[in-house]
């Protein structure tokens, strides 16, 4: 009975640390579509080739590193996820024998 429980809260936990990282995407998105209409679409209608350099200009240096910066929060928690969640459901248990740091000053027996 208690593994069947833990299974389905895993199940759940699992699809919502996926969820997160769909949010994660679709902010991603959402923001590069924002930062163009800003500085791209604006800049284009002004009809001015100066002004449209500098609007490429900023629209590039801030997508670039907003949205890298997204992505490396992304792997981050994907991998932090991966190890912590993923690799401890399948293959730690808690019922083994009490952990002995090693030490040079222990003699055996």
């Amino acid at each position: 009975m208690i593994e069947t429980i833990e299974y389905v809260l895993g199940a759940i936990s699992n699809t919502a640390s996926y969820l997160r990282l769909w949010a994660l995407s679709l902010a991603h998105g959402q923001l590069s579509k924002v930062f163009f209409e800003k500085c791209i679409v604006g800049t284009v209608e002004s009809g001015n080739p100066a002004l449209i350099f500098v609007g490429f200009f900023i629209f590039a240096n801030i997508t670039f590193s907003v949205l890298m910066s997204m992505d490396a929060l992304e792997c981050f928690l994907h991998a932090l996820r991966l190890h912590w969640v993923e690799f401890q459901n399948k293959f730690y248990k808690g019922d083994g024998i009490k952990f002995q740091p090693f030490s040079f000053t222990q003699q055996p027996i």
